[in-house]
């Protein structure tokens, strides 16, 4: 974990409410798919927190990209910063999608929504130079939203993709959801692993679908979170077949995630929180 200044090579509005930072960074940074960093605007006062966001691609070892939706104060400072500009950078936190007993699946499929897209570029590209069987389900509300969340860079990798969108503005015209669960009915994939991240009700879905179909399913979930490491205790979930008055019925997202197995959340009460 370091924390660090990096400056601005680019903040780049690619839709209406989103952006894409790059950071150069002064050393190498060791980052892997699904870790993620806090970020905040250096000399900005408000807010006084850093902000949780994705690591969205690696292009050089001290040069990375964040793909991000400009919602509060955080990321309105970040939409601030022109080139040259500097960001206080804690990284890199969180496991990664790409380790322990998911390390080398038989068979992919990855599952993105809305700006849950961010998370999983970078893995989507090493299931891809691994030579991993893949299929990718991109879901956003309407095609501009699809732009502003990376779609033309999951068309780049020449990866089976499946396009949704909720206003049928692009490809199917609903959840991604339905897509997903067609495709295991009909493929009935053996060994495949899902890989997911986007809003809260669809990960529930998606963990859903994986149970009734025996695939593994693991979601990478976001939190509200003060500081990226475990301290202040804000960005927990609940898990099952734990004493719910134990402080052992919650995971920590940044620490003990953010990526989980999606048969260990607790769907219906950590829904409530988000």
């Amino acid at each position: 974990m370091i924390d660090t200044l990096a400056t601005v090579i680019e903040n780049r509005e690619i839709a209406p409410g989103y952006r894409l930072l790059t950071l150069q960074f002064d050393a190498a940074i060791d980052a892997r798919a699904g870790q993620f960093a806090m970020l905040k605007a250096h000399n900005a006062f408000e807010p006084l927190l850093r902000r949780a966001l994705a690591i969205y691609r690696v292009l050089a070892p001290d040069r990375l990209s964040f793909l991000y939706q400009v919602m509060g104060r955080g990321t309105q400072a970040l939409a601030s910063l022109t080139t040259g500009g500097e960001v206080e950078v804690l990284l890199p936190l969180g496991n990664s999608w790409l380790e322990g007993d998911r390390a080398k699946p038989r068979q992919a499929i990855v599952v993105a929504g809305g700006i849950g897209s961010a998370s999983v570029l970078l893995l989507a590209e090493q299931l891809q130079q691994q030579q991993i069987e893949t299929q990718i389900f991109f879901g956003a509300g309407s095609q501009p939203l699809a732009i502003g969340c990376g779609l033309h860079d999951f068309e780049a990798l020449e990866i089976p993709l499946t396009v949704t969108s909720d206003d049928g503005s692009l490809g199917e015209h609903g959840f991604v959801t339905a897509p997903l669960e067609r495709y295991l009915q009909d493929k009935q994939p053996d060994d495949a692993s899902i890989y997911t991240c986007g809003p809260w009700v669809m990960m529930r879905r998606v963990a859903e679908i994986a149970a009734e179909y025996k695939v593994s399913c693991y979601a990478s979930l976001e939190a509200p979170m003060g500081c990226g490491f475990g301290v202040c205790v804000g960005c927990v979930v609940a898990i099952k077949d734990a004493d719910p008055k134990s402080y052992q019925a919650y995971k920590r997202v940044c620490i003990d995630g953010s990526i989980f197995s999606a048969e260990m959340i607790r769907w219906d009460v950590a829904a409530m929180t988000h």
